[in-house]
């Protein structure tokens, strides 16, 4: 078993980073796909949108500013079609059709009286054209995104309304959760949720659960399931301590064992077969921050991301006792009248701080916090 013990939790996600599946891209409409779906940005338009002309009234196209004109033919919705429309000539529009590009006006059909196969036009001062040009939502060429910033809920919608759009989408990566324990059931006064929360966070993120399953302190059968190598990555909840009924990880080469940190110092990772094998401790705390931390980690590298946002804040600004830390801890917060206030009880038995708080700060013995902010 390796005997590494890391000095804080942003140097094992260096390292699992380094054995992540590479990321496979394939090219996809965006259309089909879902929010929350990766693929690269920024979008290049390939076509002008709209890729015509397009009347803004219902009521009849010209090339001229005449008295009467005669019906030529009727343009489309969707169909692009060309006339050769002399100056005494019209077509008839509908809000939205595509036009030829010698359509100079659109007379609104309220400006006019229909006489047999001719359009005769009541008062009008041609000052309004009614005409939306071609690419005025967007250039052929075109960058969508430049800044490679993630799409938000009404941008991916706006760009979906596009029926040609395609992009490069990136491979979801695929994953199993394992809980153990036999010292829970559905009559003690705490259940464990863990394995359920980590589920929903991974599905949040628009990756794949092939299976979320607990299994008893049987350490045949959790190995068993761990040696399975049926995915990615696989994470194990619980069995990180030292009892008889915990893993024997002396099976395992690990490549960590154990970080410098509140809550989550139990974690370890394994590294085989070329599958990723995450062992969170079943504390409900330390199972929250590396699922917010460690997890979130691994989801925004394959968007491109090897950081997680955060703010900085100097320890002075803050009233809270640190010299009572013994190791770099993640400490629950929140805002509270405009100051930063670290809760009081920071025991990782204490779950009601995963309720209460919006942040998580990042102690690492120094004089210099990290902020973060949960946003599941």
């Amino acid at each position: 078993m390796g005997k590494i013990i890391l000095d804080d939790i942003f140097n094992a996600i260096k390292i699992i980073q380094k054995d992540l599946p590479k990321n496979k891209l394939r090219k996809e409409l965006l259309k089909k796909l879902n929010f929350g779906d990766k693929f690269l940005l920024p979008i290049k338009i390939k076509q002008n949108i709209p890729p015509y002309n397009q009347s803004s009234m219902d009521g009849i196209g010209v090339k001229k500013k005449k008295k009467k004109y005669k019906i030529k033919g009727t343009t489309k919705l969707n169909i692009y079609k060309k006339f050769n429309l002399t100056e005494d000539e019209c077509l008839v529009v509908k809000t939205g059709s595509l036009i030829p590009d010698d359509i100079k006006y659109i007379i609104p059909i309220e400006r006019l009286f229909k006489y047999k196969k001719e359009f005769h036009v009541l008062e009008y001062n041609f000052e309004k054209n009614f005409i939306r040009k071609k690419g005025h939502i967007f250039k052929k060429g075109q960058l969508i995104n430049p800044k490679n910033k993630e799409l938000s809920l009404k941008d991916f919608i706006s760009l979906k309304s596009i029926n040609n759009i395609q992009v490069k989408v990136f491979s979801k990566i695929s994953f199993k959760i394992i809980s153990t324990g036999s010292e829970f059931d559905r009559n003690h006064f705490i259940y464990p949720t863990n394995a359920e929360y980590i589920d929903h966070f991974i599905r949040q993120n628009n990756h794949i659960v092939k299976n979320c399953i607990h299994l008893k302190d049987d350490q045949n059968k959790i190995m068993k399931e761990i040696k399975k190598y049926d995915c990615d990555i696989t994470i194990v909840i619980g069995g990180t301590g030292k009892s008889k009924d915990d893993i024997n990880f002396d099976k395992f080469n690990l490549k960590i064992n154990g970080l410098d940190l509140k809550p989550g110092r139990p974690f370890k990772y394994l590294y085989e077969k070329s599958k990723i094998v995450l062992f969170f401790p079943g504390n409900p705390t330390s199972s929250f921050v590396l699922t917010n931390i460690l997890l979130k980690s691994i989801f925004n590298y394959y968007k491109g991301q090897t950081y997680l946002t955060h703010k900085k804040i100097n320890i002075n600004d803050i009233d809270y006792d640190f010299s009572k830390l013994k190791r770099k801890s993640f400490l629950f917060a929140d805002i509270v009248n405009k100051n930063i206030k670290i809760f009081s009880n920071q025991e990782s038995s204490n779950f009601s701080n995963i309720i209460n708080s919006n942040y998580l700060i990042y102690y690492d013995k120094t004089s210099n916090l990290r902020m973060f902010y949960i946003d599941d």
